[in-house]
């Protein structure tokens, strides 16, 4: 910072006088030179981190949400997918960016499974991020093959008295793997579960019979369902879906309530300036207008463009909560 010259032989409380307003002027220029650059803000294109593969379920809703978003900006927003560690490698990575809001994070609930499944987690969801605003949630669907004997809960049960039914997973420690156990901890159903590395071989193993059932998000499943490869045995939530209307919920078919949406939402590092964030929310809340809300509703998700950073933060909290408590019942671990 450059220093202010005063000449020594000015009186001294004069001089103090000088000094002080020179060093207000060179904060309140610094203080300008930031917000003008958070009302620059986007001068180039933005990276978000997907940290899972490409071609998977978080690409179905993270990329048309990242063009719009793009669009709104004037800057293109590119997806960079980061996959390792059940999404720990490109969190981290996202975590130590630069706080200036050129590099994003899409998230879901996995913020808030992963530090009570595994030690080597090395970000802090709570306080490395800052929520930007909640994106949209989905439903987890439990399915099963068309010929499947039973139809519902009091049928899965009897079965699982005599054998443990298998339910496949897109791996250990994920969203659907926790529901799983934490319906057997609150009921008779007797469950093992058979971890995969993502959705599709699970989907392809209970088409095929290898296993009884597959939890999974619905749009992972839904196409299956709809060409009858699969039947839609429940929907775990408070209502049936608008994709998959005739998949009654798990209470309707006689199991316990689970009030359960996998949630997706955008991050930024924390430490990105207030005015930042606060560009990133407006333009969020823009880019989830009806036409990209009715084209992620067909896919399967629910729009949730009012829900902001609070919301998000009071939902974070919650699930760091609950799974933790499933986790530790189930002595579920990744290391």
């Amino acid at each position: 910072m450059r220093r202010t010259h005063i000449d020594p032989r000015i009186d001294p409380r004069r001089r103090q006088a000088l000094l002080a307003i020179g060093a207000v002027g060179a904060a309140l220029a610094g203080g300008f030179t930031g917000i003008a650059r958070a009302q620059d803000y986007p001068t180039r294109p933005i990276t978000l981190v997907v940290p899972f593969p490409p071609g998977g379920g978080f690409d179905t809703i993270a990329r048309p949400f990242a063009e719009k978003l793009g669009k709104v900006l004037g800057q293109p927003v590119i997806v960079d997918n980061r996959p390792g560690n059940g999404g720990n490698m490109g969190t981290d990575l996202a975590a130590r960016a630069n706080a200036d809001g050129y590099t994003l994070l899409f998230a879901n609930d996995f913020l808030a499974t992963n530090p009570s499944v595994s030690r080597n987690v090395r970000y802090d969801p709570q306080k490395d991020f800052v929520p930007i605003t909640m994106v949209g949630t989905t439903q987890v669907v439990i399915a099963v093959r068309p010929d499947f004997p039973a139809k519902d809960f009091k049928e899965l049960v009897a079965m699982s008295q005599k054998k443990p039914l298998s339910f496949g997973t897109p791996g250990a420690g994920t969203s659907p793997h926790l529901v799983g156990e934490f319906i057997s901890s609150i009921s008779p159903l007797k469950t093992l579960h058979v971890p995969y590395k993502g959705t599709a071989p699970s989907v392809t193993d209970t088409i095929g019979g290898q296993i009884d059932m597959v939890f999974a998000t619905q749009p992972s499943v839904a196409s299956h369902i709809q060409a009858g490869k699969l039947r839609g045995l429940a929907v775990l939530g408070e209502r049936r879906s608008k994709q998959l209307p005739d998949v009654p919920t798990f209470k309707e078919i006689g199991g316990p309530s689970v009030d359960y949406e996998v949630w997706y939402c955008l991050m930024a590092p924390a430490q990105v300036p207030a005015p930042v964030i606060a560009r990133l929310r407006g333009a969020a809340r823009t880019a989830l207008d009806d036409n990209l809300s009715d084209r992620l509703s067909q896919l399967g998700y629910e729009v949730k463009k009012d829900q902001g950073s609070e919301a998000v933060t009071a939902i974070l909290r919650r699930d760091l909560a609950r799974w933790g408590d499933v986790v530790k019942k189930a002595n579920i671990s990744l290391d």
